[in-house]
């Protein structure tokens, strides 16, 4: 059973309950249970004691958040799936003891909410998610604050086609099959690596990709744009693409993002980010 984790960082947040309402939206497509760690301290009167890990390894206290009742909600309407919904007090962790809780119980996706009002900022402000996404294996998707749930339609992979990750393009066909959403690999070139022609392109994508995988609703798209804050506004003003995709530590991360991940996402990036940490 695969398991997606949402962080709380403040029970109050209407960014931080979109962050939960897509990761709740997420796991029911994918039929996964749905953990919430909140890492600000609450004084709610604990509920129950809950056992996750492996092998029961690790024991961790349930409490009644704000969050929780209302993911608790969303369960409580007529869906398909019923995603198990369980939180758990991170409020005391640091990065590696926060990764090591996701990588324990083999976490599939991280989702966080980003661009929090300063009035609203929480007690773990000082949780840096860019050493944490250096430490775990699955990818961390960024909800932008003012970002209003929408289903998943259109997901763009950006990356240069020469160095394209198989082991993405099958997680993100899984995501997308689930969706019932076209996925398209988004050829930029790398700096300093020249452009290819549309034909070569084409056919190492069908080599290369395509061949290696089924999904009818995978697409190319060979982007020769240089300006990157123009290529990103075509792929999601342009084409409506409801969710990017990049790795970490590949060349684009850092021509768009920069060097570090931090509470925020360029003006430019309105919809959700999915980083893969390598």
């Amino acid at each position: 059973m695969k398991t997606v984790l949402v962080i709380n960082d403040n029970d109050k947040s209407r960014g931080v309950a979109n962050a939960a309402g897509i990761a709740f939206f997420i796991a029911q497509k994918m039929q996964a249970d749905l953990l919430v760690a909140n890492v600000f301290k609450f004084n709610n009167t604990l509920n129950e004691k809950v056992i996750i890990g492996r092998d029961g390894e690790k024991q961790l206290d349930q409490y009644g958040t704000d969050l929780y009742e209302y993911l608790d909600m969303l369960n409580a309407r007529p869906n398909d799936f019923e995603p198990k919904v369980t939180e758990i007090d991170a409020s005391a962790t640091n990065e590696s003891e926060l990764a090591e809780i996701i990588n324990e119980n083999n976490i599939w996706m991280v989702v966080k909410e980003v661009d929090a009002p300063a009035q609203l900022a929480s007690y773990k402000e000082n949780l840096n998610f860019d050493i944490v996404l250096n430490k775990i294996h699955c990818p961390l998707l960024l909800i932008p604050g003012n970002w209003l749930i929408k289903n998943i339609e259109r997901i763009a992979y950006i990356a240069d086609l020469r160095y394209c990750r198989m082991h993405i393009v099958k997680y993100l066909i899984e995501l997308a099959k689930a969706c019932h959403a076209d996925l398209s690999i988004a050829h930029l070139a790398a700096v300093g690596i020249p452009d290819m022609d549309d034909k070569y392109a084409n056919t190492l994508f069908d080599d290369e990709v395509r061949g290696h995988v089924h999904y009818d609703q995978l697409f190319f798209n060979n982007i020769r744009e240089k300006d990157l804050t123009k290529a990103v506004d075509v792929l999601i003003n342009g084409m409506h693409n409801d969710l990017l995709v990049m790795v970490k530590t590949r060349f684009h991360f850092i021509e768009i993002l920069g060097p570090h991940l931090n509470n925020t996402l360029p003006s430019h990036i309105t919809i959700p980010l999915l980083i893969f940490p390598y």
